[in-house]
């Protein structure tokens, strides 16, 4: 089943005061699966958080479309966006001092409105993204004294309990060290291992060797290859695709 797929998108920035726009991306074909884990790589600045965020609906399309299941993207209110997917941001900090409970109750918002009282349903979905995350022991800690592997999980918490079926994640792994790195993605893979769909950004090509389903490279404007890791990362496609000098091949090339 395809949960979401791009036809023919142009994704960029389009002027709040002119008819202008800046295309980062064009010409994309792709789609993403019930239970996959599909992850973007390429250079820094080749538009994988531009992507992103146009397919959460952050940013209009500038051509093409993004369809949620058979539904044209364009056509759902923010409501109904943020129903069907949910966004794990890069570097997102923890401003206020919410507990770990009531910093991941938070994502039960688009399900009962801002205001509305929290019911035994809301109650039950965020104990069970608490335990699922690993974070029992956690909900009366602070959030702004976690440390970032810790708060990466309750950020991954927190879109488990906006109970959608498509998860988009920025960076979920960067700056943090090994231990966490491997937890943030081990937990990723249960979420797909339970039938959801994740869309996910990430610089660590081992980690993208070991863990994901399929690969997009994004680079210069467009999709370089999609596929299969065996088949994307490969030595010829990632010297041309991050210009590599000859020689340093070996520090880029996913290991395992």
């Amino acid at each position: 089943m395809i949960r979401l797929s791009a036809e023919n998108l142009s994704a960029g920035f389009k002027s709040k005061k002119t008819a202008a726009s800046r295309t980062v991306l064009s010409g994309l074909n792709f789609s993403l699966e019930e239970g996959e884990l599909l992850v973007l790589a390429g250079p820094n600045g080749g538009g994988k958080t531009t992507l992103l965020k146009t397919a959460a609906g952050f940013l209009p399309a500038i051509a093409g479309r993004i369809r949620v299941g058979e539904i044209d993207m364009a056509s759902m209110s923010k409501r109904e966006k943020a129903s069907a997917i949910s966004f794990v941001f890069q570097g997102q900090n923890a401003l206020w001092p919410f507990t770990v409970e009531e910093f991941i109750s938070q994502g039960r918002f688009p399900r009962r409105g801002f205001f509305a009282a929290e019911a035994v349903s809301d109650r039950n979905t965020v104990v069970d993204s608490i335990r699922a995350a690993g974070l029992l022991g956690y909900e009366n800690r602070v959030v702004t004294e976690l440390s970032g592997g810790e708060f990466q999980r309750v950020l991954i918490a927190r879109a488990m309990a906006q109970e959608t079926a498509i998860i988009l994640m920025d960076e979920p792994t960067n700056n943090l060290d090994p231990k966490y790195q491997f937890t943030v993605m081990n937990l990723v893979r249960s979420l797909t291992g339970a039938g959801l769909s994740v869309l996910m950004s990430l610089h660590d090509l081992t980690l993208a060797n070991a863990y994901a389903d399929r690969v997009a490279l994004v680079a210069r404007g467009s999709l370089a290859a999609l596929g299969k890791p065996a088949d994307v990362l490969r030595e010829d496609m990632l010297t041309g695709v991050f210009e590599i000098p000859p020689g340093y091949e070996k520090y880029i090339m996913p290991r395992g």
